[in-house]
């Protein structure tokens, strides 16, 4: 039976596109390992790398699923971005209530730090006892709805492709805050500029938002087969014309 069913029309603008993000986020994170490198423990082993790396790629997977899950009841059941958001927030609280917090309470850490890998007792005690602390986890559970509502929102008007693209550029907006922090208000927080690496990163980040630009079709490359941009509409057109535009794949993509 199909369940699932819709049609995508992808042009090599954006093939291009998600290859531009993918090299960017690769160029960031490659700056960072360099960067942190002196400072890396060597108590970490090459197999607790690898580890840390496949549960890294897992982790997107599950998300990735996430999201396709979403789409479709957004997109085919017609289901309201803020009920999606509340069934996922019920059911996170009872998968972490029931399953997860109680596992992180026995399971000792083995840390210097701490005996447990999650105290959640203690977690209700010092908000119970200091009212700031409180105040900013209400904020961040505040902020996290309206961040899931928002990037639904997205996803039922566009794709969940052009949510995760957005998403990514996230991070520019985190670095140059905290570049501004650490240059403008207080040097003992945020973070410096390292000139050794940094170029690398700000040309990453330069690349993620051009990725990000030919997916979304703000600009366009006429020698590339993309979307025409309309007239007078406004939009960024890079050199001249195109002819024979053609998508990559023109028919219907089935999930199940």
């Amino acid at each position: 039976k199909q369940w699932y069913q819709r049609r995508v029309r992808v042009f090599p603008t954006h093939w291009i596109g998600m290859a531009v993000v993918m090299v960017g986020l690769a160029m960031v994170g490659l700056s960072s390992i360099l960067g942190q490198g002196s400072s890396t423990s060597s108590d970490v082993t090459h197999g607790e790398m690898l580890l840390g790396i496949i549960l890294i790629l897992l982790a997107q997977l599950v998300s990735a699923s996430q999201m396709v899950v979403e789409e479709i009841f957004i997109k085919k059941h017609n289901v309201p971005p803020v009920q999606v958001v509340g069934m996922e927030g019920c059911f996170g609280v009872l998968f972490m209530s029931l399953l997860v917090l109680p596992i992180c309470y026995v399971v000792p850490a083995g840390g210097k730090l701490a005996s447990l890998h999650d105290d959640a007792i203690d977690a209700m005690a010092q908000m119970y006892n200091d009212v700031p602390i409180l105040i900013f986890g209400l904020m961040y559970l505040l902020s996290i709805a309206f961040y899931n509502f928002f990037g639904l929102s997205v996803t039922k008007s566009l794709t969940a492709v052009h949510r995760t693209l957005i998403d990514a550029c996230r991070t520019i907006l985190v670095w140059i805050i905290d570049l501004f922090i650490h240059y403008v208000i207080t040097s003992k927080y945020g973070e410096n500029f390292d000139m050794t690496y940094g170029f690398l990163q700000l040309g990453g980040f330069a690349m993620l938002l051009l990725g990000t630009l030919l997916y979304n079709e703000v600009i366009y490359i006429a020698c590339i087969a993309s979307p025409r941009p309309p007239p007078g509409s406004g939009y960024t057109e890079i050199s001249a014309d195109f002819e024979g535009s053609q998508p990559v794949l023109d028919g219907s993509l089935r999930f199940g």
